[in-house]
């Protein structure tokens, strides 16, 4: 923390800017915990006031598991958030947290939420710093304001969802990776993030670009040895049988989970918060298996590119450790992150985008390429600040269905998927720079 305190010593500015950003987060907190105490229990210990992911997801699938019931719902997928989404060692494992009084449950939530969000913004400080990357370390702490509004964030402690904690461990996952540190690696990618979502395991391919055969050899054994104990946790805590069928049922709902999703095509209002790549097509040409096809296909070609720097990447690794040379491992990390949700047809948020905000702000020179990044990001981390203000002054009136904000800019305009976009293609163009680069040094 002593560069916080160096800049805050060294700029009126930062610390009005800081100060400012301080008030809004603890008035913004008051908001957001005052929005949840006036609901009533509804479903048991299930109060109203938990968001609405925990409440009809986690919690139901914990009690489900506990009762040894089917945690996931056959039919319609209408309403998507009511679906368990995860694995059952999830449900399992964290049944003791999720089966809590709803009182309890709700502040602990909103709790863990602010420890996970101060401790991924200390973990990014310490990878920037002990890796000597000192224009990134010094933005990193001159958008701490910005961090403290981040929309992301707040969305998460809205409904409740595992982004900001699967960022924290995604963070926690690239810090092992870059150090080569084998067992830290392993926990967290086969007894963490694997259970939970397996998209944000995107890190692991790193060391095999790099050229570091042996510690990607070593983390794929401790990973399915981790990855194993849970199983074998679980199994023990709901016997074979049902844990087998539910590992079953899980493996075929996220099979038609894509088939299955209420997708919104023409005929809806408005785009929605959806912002995948097959979302804005399905709403831009209708829904139909022709459609389908193409948002695949174009997905496979805005992949195309990572994958023939990837070929070339294999044929000529850098053959050094992440902590050797972290600029570029930490380009693979991110680039690796924005693909995986690239290919993925639920877009709901970017939580990790601050760091490859600030990655590509500290690297890039020409000044117009700053320019596209500010004006696509700084609207998207402020959005949760205009949803406020909305609802403080028109209330009710501005809000849709229960879940939309329609003065919300990101309704009408896939403003997530632009971020990827630009994001991805900016950090591929750096690496294959730096590929090259290094091909020539050679």
């Amino acid at each position: 923390m002593n560069e916080i305190k160096k800049i805050w010593k060294q700029s009126k500015s930062y610390r009005a800017w800081l100060m400012l950003a301080a008030v809004y987060f603890l008035l913004r907190l008051a908001a957001q915990v005052y929005f949840m105490m006036p609901g009533q229990a509804a479903e048991g210990n299930v109060g109203e006031q938990l968001g609405a992911d925990m409440r009809l997801s986690y919690v139901r699938a914990a009690a489900s598991f506990q009762a040894r019931e089917d945690m996931y719902l056959k039919g319609s997928l209408e309403h998507v958030e009511e679906h368990y989404l995860y694995s059952p060692a999830f449900a399992f494992v964290f049944s003791p947290i999720f089966l809590l009084r709803a009182d309890i449950l709700t502040g602990l939530m909103v709790v863990l939420r602010l420890l996970a969000y101060t401790l991924m913004y200390i973990a990014w400080l310490r990878i920037f710093n002990q890796n000597k990357l000192e224009n990134i370390t010094t933005l990193w702490v001159k958008f701490l304001p910005l961090y403290l509004v981040f929309s992301p964030f707040w969305d998460d402690l809205a409904y409740m969802n595992t982004y900001i904690f699967m960022a924290l461990f995604a963070t926690l996952f690239i810090e092992t990776i870059l150090k080569e540190q084998t067992g830290w690696a392993s926990f967290w990618l086969g007894a963490v993030i694997l259970p939970i979502k397996p998209q944000w395991a995107f890190a692991v391919l790193v060391p095999l670009l790099l050229g570091r055969y042996r510690f990607f050899a070593r983390l794929l054994i401790g990973t399915i040895i981790a990855y194993s104990a849970i199983v074998l946790v679980t199994i023990t805590g709901g016997g074979f049988e049902y844990t087998f069928s539910q590992y079953r049922d899980y493996l075929q709902f996220l099979g038609r989970l894509v088939r299955d999703y209420p997708w919104w095509g023409p005929d809806k209002p408005f785009l929605g918060y959806n912002h995948s790549v097959m979302q804005v097509i399905l709403y831009i040409f209708g829904i139909s298996p022709t459609i389908f096809n193409l948002a695949t296909g174009f997905k496979l070609l805005l992949l195309t590119p990572l994958g023939l720097f990837s070929l070339r990447a294999l044929r000529n690794p850098v053959r050094k450790a992440g902590y050797e040379t972290p600029e570029f491992a930490l380009g693979l990390c991110f680039v690796f992150y924005l693909a995986a949700f690239i290919w993925l047809d639920m877009l709901w948020e970017l939580s990790m985008a601050m760091s490859v905000f600030v990655y590509l702000w500290a690297s890039i020179e020409k000044y117009w390429k700053k320019l596209v990044i500010g004006i696509l990001f700084l609207p998207y981390a402020f959005i949760d600040v205009w949803r406020l203000l909305s609802y403080l002054i028109w209330g009710e009136t501005v809000i849709y269905n229960a879940g939309y904000v329609l003065t919300d800019p990101l309704v009408y305009i896939p403003v997530i998927l632009l971020v990827l976009l630009v994001f991805y293609f900016f950090l591929l163009e750096r690496l294959w720079k730096s590929q090259k680069a290094a091909e020539h040094a050679l």
